[in-house]
């Protein structure tokens, strides 16, 4: 597939990133920005410079329905997402959205009729087993906080929009960013009528507006070129790149929680990625000869 070597590298670049992502909600939290709307509000400049430069640049927008309802839950997914940062450690939240890339495969399997093999079923195993070491070894729900369970949703929601977009295979990646960022600012708006009222200066907003122009929208638009390029799955396992910067930033930065047993989990979740990307660039490897 055209472009698909740029993609993986894109997608990893954008892994980095979004593992990073906590730093601004967190940053904006300290101004006196609650970390729900500080999400709102980063999402609400990428919107706008999106939006802004399409307009002024008069591009074409090029987006079916079934990709801008992907996009749609990509955003409810980056909320959900935000949402559990706040609510839960960042570790645990990282590492339970990142069973996406098993339900990625199962959307792959069942839905889109790719071949099952024994690299998709080591590659869940290693994920499952992953998550339940991250819990403690139990499957007692008595630990489950509401962020771990936001995180898990998230999680879903994010293989079901990529699987949408990468069927479609149409739509521009600015635009798809742009929907995608104005989903996730709907998505929060229930999350922030549960909680109490807040006054933040101008300046601050004007902070959380310009991290979303200059740090959410380029990793959107990274993230969602490579989503019309690459498998559901394969994007998925990419992206949990994610988890060596995010969950080595929350351990050295913030001094978060991390034994021994969930170490393990996460470095099975990191080599059932593995085993899907060898895959995936294997098969594109076997289709250019």
């Amino acid at each position: 597939m055209v472009g698909q070597g740029r993609a993986v590298w894109l997608a990893f670049l954008a892994a980095v990133l979004w593992g990073l992502w906590w730093m601004p909600v967190r940053g904006l939290e300290a101004l006196g920005l609650p970390g729900l709307w500080a999400s709102l509000v980063m999402n609400a400049g990428a919107l706008v410079v999106a939006g802004s430069w399409m307009y002024l640049r008069r591009l074409p927008v090029h987006v079916s329905a079934r990709s801008a309802f992907g996009a749609f839950l990509l955003g409810f997914a980056v909320t959900s997402f935000s949402t559990g940062l706040v609510l839960s450690d960042v570790v645990r939240v990282i590492l339970l959205f990142y069973l996406a890339p098993a339900w990625s495969k199962i959307i792959e399997s069942v839905f889109l009729g790719h071949r099952w093999g024994w690299g998709a079923t080591l590659a869940l195993l290693m994920s499952f087993s992953g998550a339940f070491l991250i819990l403690g070894g139990g499957l007692s729900t008595e630990g489950l906080r509401l962020g771990d369970a936001l995180a898990l949703l998230a999680g879903m929601s994010w293989s079901a929009g990529a699987a949408l977009i990468f069927v479609d295979g149409r739509g521009d990646a600015l635009p798809l960013s742009a929907i995608t960022a104005g989903a996730a600012m709907v998505a929060a708006l229930p999350f922030l009528w549960l909680g109490p009222a807040t006054t933040v200066a101008p300046g601050v907003i004007a902070a959380g507006l310009g991290a979303g122009a200059l740090y959410v929208l380029p990793i959107l638009v990274m993230t969602l070129w490579s989503a019309r390029r690459l498998a559901p799955a394969a994007l998925s396992f990419l992206l949990t790149a994610e988890i060596v910067s995010g969950v080595g930033s929350g351990v050295l930065f913030l001094n978060e929680p991390f034994s021994g047993m969930q170490v393990v989990g996460a470095a099975l979740i990191i080599l059932g990625a593995m085993v899907e990307i060898i895959q995936a660039l294997t098969r594109s490897h076997e289709l250019r000869q």
